[in-house]
């Protein structure tokens, strides 16, 4: 078969069940054969951009690798901003990216399409020929799944009509092992864990498969030790008692105080890094023992009095064996805190605000509680967030698919898009900024409304870019150069095919719950929040 089509047709066999993209002459043929092939789902972008974004947001969800496709030149160089953004997140996707013919030196869109890639920190992977073209796109995937992070595939134009032999070729890593460990490091992690009074146990991103959760649950019991997680793993214990919430700087008072006063921290998952230990505050003064299943998470940031590669569910029921063995006698800990309300963020009126605006913090509560609560919850970046994701739940770690690893705002809708495409049996919840809205989510809102998506996009419009309206406050300056006169959220989502409401009173956020449970579910529907900028709560 043509090379174009044996591409394709590796995706549809290798379980590429959601490709996302936008077509130009180097990749147009290929995603053709994919999306009328019936086994699986194009979706096509507004954006380069949105693409990796939506791939993204469909790999958070999943636990798997996510697949984007763009053409060359400008259509890669639209993408560099996502490719950080899933380096930093660690998550593994490929790009599907066509190239410019090698002999066509003077091509409008000829580029070094390798060191465009690798300056975002992604990975470069060459289609080599077209003999071996699905061995490389094979490898491609390999290292997305091993390296978690993007993998560029880069596809000469030229390749595409050469007729090739279709093989399979396997996309699988291997396991680990079952972790074994002894010696020194296990001797030190036990004595430490022996000799701590006041003990929590950490998940990050890296421990919240069922087995990481049941294990560290049983270890925490055997101590009696609360249980927290990073920002990334945030809800892993929701419900369970003596859970401290998300450890680091969104952590809630009651959690703080625990945690200042805690002795030990052992690392599931976790990097450790400076959000986690709110610039090295919540690990001062602390025995810390981190257990990771890759050598390059270990130490990176805090370093660690005892670091262990191994899976975490392997390590934790090991401490349990052993804390067995020793006869150690539990902490106490959790014995000294409340069993429920340690996750519970304090809500308090900022005050009076301009006529038009609402509270954020108690706006934000409510919406937490009347938007449905089986949902896959999305947040973009801005000053808004930090209050937000201590607020905001959802049912399970999965559940909340972030955008800001890279610090960009404007990222959250694609991401939403891709999140959506893979869990349509429920909502998919964004809350944006008004100066995310503009500056990328816009772009993508029609591809929602095309694909005939249930997403609720929450817009806080406070009519500014808020992190420099606060720095121009903090200084007694004007922030006029970072204030705005939007359009009318609710009326441009109208225009763009969805649906919308504004907030702007008591009376309006009493009437959001019927309108929420009366909305389209076909299409996406918009809230716009309006906000006063002098009254937001950042921390």
């Amino acid at each position: 078969m043509k090379l174009h089509a044996a591409l394709a047709k590796a995706l549809a066999d290798g379980g590429a069940s959601r490709l996302f993209g936008v077509v130009g002459d180097a990749n147009a043929y290929m995603v053709d054969v994919y999306a009328r092939s019936g086994e699986g789902r194009y979706i096509a972008a507004a954006n380069e951009n949105g693409a990796v974004l939506m791939a993204i947001g469909a790999a958070m969800v999943s636990g798997g690798t996510g697949f984007a496709t763009v053409t060359h030149g400008p259509a890669l160089t639209n993408c560099v901003t996502a490719l950080a953004e899933g380096v930093k997140s660690n998550t593994p996707i490929v790009l599907l990216c066509g190239d410019t013919p090698a002999n066509d030196r003077e091509n409008l869109q000829n580029i070094d399409q390798k060191a465009v890639i690798l300056s975002s920190g992604a990975g470069f992977e060459q289609m080599r020929s077209p003999e071996t073209a699905l061995a490389d796109l094979a490898r491609a995937v390999r290292r997305a799944r091993s390296e978690r992070r993007p993998v560029a595939f880069n596809m000469p134009a030229e390749m595409q009509w050469s007729d090739v032999d279709y093989v399979l070729v396997s996309w699988e890593v291997p396991a680990l092992p079952e972790t074994r460990i002894e010696g020194e490091s296990l001797d030190n992690a036990i004595g430490i864990i022996a000799a701590a009074r006041r003990p929590v146990v950490l998940a990050g991103r890296g421990a919240i498969d069922a087995a990481s959760r049941a294990a560290l649950l049983k270890l925490a019991r055997r101590l009696e030790a609360p249980v927290a997680t990073t920002m990334r793993a945030k809800n892993l214990f929701r419900g369970e008692d003596h859970a401290l919430g998300v450890y680091g700087t969104v952590s809630t008072s009651a959690a703080s105080d625990a945690i200042m006063k805690a002795d030990c921290l052992i690392a599931f998952g976790a990097s450790l890094n400076f959000h986690t230990t709110a610039q090295g505050s919540f690990v001062e003064g602390k025995r810390v023992i981190q257990i990771a299943d890759r050598a390059q998470d270990l130490g990176v940031a805090a370093v660690a009095n005892v670091a262990i590669l191994g899976r975490p569910a392997d390590v934790a029921e090991t401490f349990c064996h052993w804390l067995d063995e020793a006869e150690i006698p539990a902490s106490g800990f959790t014995r000294e805190l409340p069993a429920q309300g340690l996750d519970r963020p304090e809500v308090k009126n900022a005050g009076a605000t301009r006529e038009g605006c609402v509270d954020f913090l108690t706006t934000l509560d409510r919406l937490n509680a009347v938007l449905p609560q089986e949902r896959t919850l999305v947040t973009d970046a801005g000053r808004w967030m930090v209050r937000s994701y201590g607020l905001l739940t959802a049912p399970g770690p999965r559940d909340h698919v972030t955008s800001a690893s890279f610090g960009s705002i404007g990222l959250g809708m694609a991401t939403a898009i891709g999140a959506a495409a893979m869990r349509p049996d429920r909502p998919a919840i964004l809350f944006c900024g008004d100066g995310g809205f503009m500056l990328g989510n816009l772009t993508e809102f029609n591809t929602a409304v095309r694909e005939r998506m249930d997403i609720i996009c929450v817009v806080f419009d406070d009519g500014s870019y808020g992190a420099e309206h606060i720095q121009f406050r903090d200084k007694q300056l004007d922030p006029a150069i970072a204030l705005f006169s939007w359009p009318e959220f609710a009326v441009v989502a109208e225009a763009l095919g969805g649906a919308g409401m504004a907030i702007r009173t008591e009376a309006d956020l009493d009437a959001l719950p019927v309108a929420i449970e009366a909305r389209d579910r076909t299409r996406p529907f918009l809230i716009d929040v309006k906000l006063d900028p002098d009254r937001m709560t950042m921390w």
